[in-house]
């Protein structure tokens, strides 16, 4: 579970409930089940339209990756490719073949398979680059998706408040309901704001954020693969795929002892 997906909804709530407590309000005031029906569903629509339909899909189906820790491990990646590149070095690069077969990557599994074939490393490189532009645009238009909605958000939520005021006028023979029907109306406003800048556009910024671990990780092992397939050095492969790690990261060789 990724907790600061978690923690900041939280305490994005948590906060603007104190700051209305603290000036008289109640928040659950604002928790109007009309204006989430009229700004939630209508706002992901208006995201659907504007949307390629295999990137709907996509949003949808990659949406739990928001809310879980990155699947990338990049130490124990470049400790694998090392560990490959010294068994080609040792024994030849026909040796990694059973280990290509056994990949659970279908990326790392297709490149390392091609090396072993033979195929030249420009061909390997073409082809592998190719699947990382995919993937690329892949994550981000599931990821627009939710930009997308959130973007609609706001202005869906004054649509909402409109219509609210709408019928809230038609009351001036009575001016407690139509009091009533402005502070509703208004709701609709506050949901819009909040979906845009506390879930859904948050949302789109996350998924896009964790895609980009998992195009770092496809990177890496492209530039893994082309390493052993010209025969590099496994220490000297291994400081130039370190260089891909943040500056957060540490970079400490395999090949140095404690």
């Amino acid at each position: 579970m990724d907790l600061t997906v978690i923690l900041g909804m939280v305490i994005s709530i948590t906060s603007i409930a104190i700051g209305d407590i603290m000036e008289g309000g109640n928040p659950l005031h604002v928790l109007h089940i009309t204006s989430i029906i009229i700004v939630v569903p209508t706002a992901m629509a208006s995201a659907m339209t504007g949307t390629h339909p295999e990137y709907v899909r996509a949003a949808f189906k990659e949406f739990k990756m928001i809310f879980k820790k990155s699947p990338v491990n990049m130490h124990a990646r470049i400790k694998q490719i090392i560990d490959l590149a010294i068994i080609a070095r040792r024994d030849g690069i026909l040796a990694l073949e059973s280990h290509a077969n056994a990949m659970d990557d279908e990326f790392f599994k297709k490149g390392l398979s091609m090396a072993v074939d033979g195929t030249e490393a420009h061909e390997i490189e073409e082809t592998l680059e190719i699947l990382i532009e995919e993937t690329e645009e892949y994550y981000h238009g599931a990821s627009h998706y939710w930009l997308l909605a959130g973007e609609s958000c706001p202005v869906i939520g004054l649509i909402g408040a409109v219509l609210g005021l709408i019928l809230a006028l038609q009351k001036l023979d009575n001016p407690a309901e139509m009091a009533a029907g402005i502070a509703g109306a208004f709701t609709a406003t506050v949901t819009g704001i909040a979906g845009a800048y506390i879930f859904m556009g948050p949302w789109g910024n996350k998924l896009k954020a964790k895609s980009h671990d998992l195009i770092k990780e496809k990177k890496v092992i492209l530039a893994g693969i082309l390493g052993i397939s010209h025969g590099d050095n496994p220490r000297m492969l291994e400081g130039k795929l370190l260089n891909y790690l943040s500056p957060l990261e540490d970079k400490k060789s395999q090949f140095d002892k404690a």
